[in-house]
């Protein structure tokens, strides 16, 4: 059980991991008994835990509060045997508002492919929301500025050392820490979740608590992803109207941050239609294999970006009709070197305010799917991305066929 049940990973944490994650337990054990007699399987359970204690979580603005709500909680259960509708949080009905999942209560009800499509293309960002987000657009290509100077020296990525780019081969220690730090509201302080460590401690290990031979940076200006290589238009490219859903690898070169891995899915059938690892144009500095789970690039079997974009960038996959489903897919448009003006994107779909939801926690919110347990896999993502949004607009993840 407590390998399979842990907290869904949050921007603001009310509590530590450690002590979601009892508390979590509780819970499931507290539904084990409430449903005792019914046939619900341990799995049901843990996931209805987890989104229950996620939806606490979210609406808890304090350690204390959320200690508070989940004693509620564990009470009520047992309290109404089970029965949800008649639990509050914060003086709230736990149900009929917006408790816990994202999802579409039609799914299943969108059986044609025009509908699907109607569906669909009321969700393309505009122009301005992909600005807004971060992405290229093909209007920036006037923007071009050939400022080498501005250009020498960067600040690495994962330790904020600035140094010359020229470098960027030459061995040096870089020490980090591999997981974003989270703010601990009853501390008042910074953790760093791979190793515990926080903002406050006098230990070495505040400064990172692993250690690599090379910084890193990533350029992220239209300017300076033209350094690695030019920008492609699919305005350029005839095709069929298609769906398809992608996501990217990347990895730390020479040049910057690159492709290393392109997967993607047709949205009404579900196959893939591309998946390679993918040459580099710069020299590797670090395959980032612990997220990107590629841990090799053989240069005689795998295509260059060249021939990987020459058979991406086609009639039959990516060209001017196409709709592209992401989560984040600006950083895939980027380092595909590619301007598309028909996404939908699953960070933005689902944001809150100022913040947008992981894939990892979207997927188990609305697919009760868990994925990037461990490396992240871009196959793996880009289904998930999809199914994502198939749930949003009412259609089963599971349907492959369809009426016309």
């Amino acid at each position: 059980m407590g390998s399979l049940l842990r907290p869904v990973d949050l921007v603001n944490q009310p509590l530590g991991f450690q002590e979601r994650h009892k508390i979590l337990q509780k819970l499931f054990k507290q539904l084990q008994k409430a449903y005792a007699h019914t046939k619900r399987t341990n799995i049901d359970l843990e996931r209805l835990a987890t989104r229950l204690e996620v939806h606490v979580a979210k609406n808890s603005l304090s350690g204390q509060s959320y200690k508070f709500n989940m004693s509620i909680l564990l009470r009520d259960i047992l309290k109404y045997k089970g029965d949800l509708s008649k639990v509050k949080i914060n003086g709230r009905p736990l149900k009929g508002s917006k408790p816990c999942l994202y999802s579409n209560s039609n799914t299943g009800h969108i059986t044609t492919k025009s509908k699907a499509m109607e569906a669909l293309k009321s969700l393309i960002l505009d122009v301005k929301a992909l600005e807004k987000n971060g992405y290229i657009v093909e209007e920036m290509q006037n923007e071009v500025n050939d400022d080498n100077n501005a250009q020498l020296y960067a600040p690495c990525l994962r330790c904020n050392t600035n140094f010359k780019k020229i470098d960027i081969m030459e061995k040096t220690l870089c020490r980090y820490h591999p997981s974003k730090r989270i703010y601990n509201r009853d501390t008042r302080s910074h953790q760093y979740p791979c190793c515990g460590e926080t903002t406050n401690s006098v230990s070495f290990l505040r400064l990172g608590c692993k250690t690599f031979l090379h910084h890193v940076f990533r350029g992220e200006s239209y300017n300076e992803l033209c350094r690695i290589s030019k920008f492609s238009s699919t305005e350029h490219i005839d095709g069929v109207e298609n769906v398809l859903s992608l996501d990217c690898e990347m990895a730390f070169t020479s040049l910057g941050y690159e492709m290393i891995r392109l997967t993607i899915v047709d949205f009404f059938t579900g196959r893939t239609l591309f998946d390679h690892v993918i040459q580099p144009i710069g020299d590797i500095v670090d395959l980032n294999s612990d997220y990107s789970g590629v841990h090799e690039i053989d240069r005689t079997k795998c295509p260059t970006y060249q021939e990987a974009l020459a058979i991406f960038l086609s009639e039959n996959l990516i060209n001017k009709n196409s709709i592209l489903v992401g989560h984040g897919l600006e950083n895939d448009l980027n380092v595909m070197r590619i301007f598309h003006d028909k996404v939908i994107d699953t960070a933005i779909l689902y944001s809150k305010s100022k913040f947008k939801v992981s894939l990892k926690n979207l997927a188990f919110e609305v697919l009760s799917r868990k994925i990037q347990n461990g490396e992240h896999d871009s196959s793996q993502d880009a289904i998930a991305t999809m199914d994502v949004v198939k749930v949003k607009i009412g259609i089963s993840p599971r349907q492959t066929t369809w009426k016309e």
